[in-house]
């Protein structure tokens, strides 16, 4: 029944839908605007169109992080989406990213999120991410967590959208393991998981596929993609470090994932060897660009 309920939300993205992409149970490649360029985003979403990618993620914007920005914002920042013939895949706005007991976090709930929800579907799409909140130096997952989760899913389902808990190795949740559970201790049909295996490499997990993503297979709703290096400890091209995606994305392919594959670089760095494909690109957006390349070679 739950799967059932989010493969219908899945195809209903907002009254403009551009879910008639995601039929037939394909996968459709986007990416965090911010990770192709993140001081210039009318660069970056040329740069994204120039690409062939249809799908933009919603992150950070100029002035703030997206919804906390002045209204003007949000309404250039959608007329340069509509403008380079782009939509939008999620958006991104950091909710829950604190500790539980941080005194902001009630505004987040009345105020915060119900303008995500608000401006997520002004822009096309019913789906925000939020995370598990900040480990702090807690030792065990208070029981806050588990009720603010909730709460999030009510009030993100009361404003016409779907919340997915991405996995964070700051916080609760850290590996796709410890997000699950929270999930299923919420219990609702308006949560489900952000799958993040970069992310669980970075907590310390040693095979997020497959050992971690045969336990989560059945709340996958949304996926970033980056990789981590383990021995350099720092993020790396997506065809190096920890995470298998030939095999991820194989999988997901065999489970028939109908949808949204998120590049999310997370590195400027030139990795060694690799040869910049553009010489007027800077470091993110070649490595982007490499990224989407190597992304599309294993979708097919």
């Amino acid at each position: 029944m739950r799967r059932q309920y989010f493969a219908a939300m899945q195809c209903d993205f907002s009254d403009c839908s551009p879910a008639d992409c995601l039929s037939n149970n394909e996968m459709q490649l986007s990416i965090f605007a911010d990770e192709i360029n993140r001081d210039d985003p009318v660069r970056a979403l040329h740069l994204a169109r120039e690409w062939g990618i249809e799908f933009i993620e919603v992150r950070s914007l100029p002035g703030g992080r997206f919804p906390a920005v002045a209204e003007e914002v949000l309404e250039s920042f959608k007329s340069m989406i509509e403008d380079a013939g782009l939509r939008v895949s999620g958006v991104s706005p950091g909710f829950s990213k604190k500790l539980v007991e941080d005194p902001t976090v009630e505004e987040d709930f009345t105020t915060g999120l119900p303008k995500a929800c608000e401006w997520a579907r002004k822009l096309g799409t019913n789906l925000v991410s939020g995370f598990g909140f900040r480990r702090g130096d807690a030792k065990e997952r208070p029981s806050q967590v588990v009720d603010y989760c909730a709460r999030m899913a009510d009030i993100a389902g009361q404003n016409g959208c779907r919340l997915v808990l991405e996995n964070e190795a700051v916080c609760w949740g850290a590996t796709g393991i410890e997000a699950a559970e929270i999930i299923r201790a919420v219990n609702s049909d308006n949560l489900r998981l952000c799958w993040d295996p970069g992310n669980s490499a970075k907590a310390g997990s040693n095979l997020p596929f497959p050992d971690e993503y045969e336990e989560v297979k059945d709340l996958v709703s949304h996926v970033h993609m980056k990789n981590f290096g383990a021995d350099s400890g720092v993020w790396q091209l997506m065809g190096e470090g920890v995470v298998d995606w030939p095999g991820q994305i194989s999988a997901l392919k065999a489970a028939n994932y109908g949808g949204f594959l998120v590049v999310e670089t997370h590195t400027s760095i030139s990795p060694e060897e690799f040869v910049v494909v553009d010489n007027d690109l800077a470091g993110l957006e070649a490595n982007s660009l490499k990224n989407v390349q190597y992304t599309r070679s294993l979708i097919g």
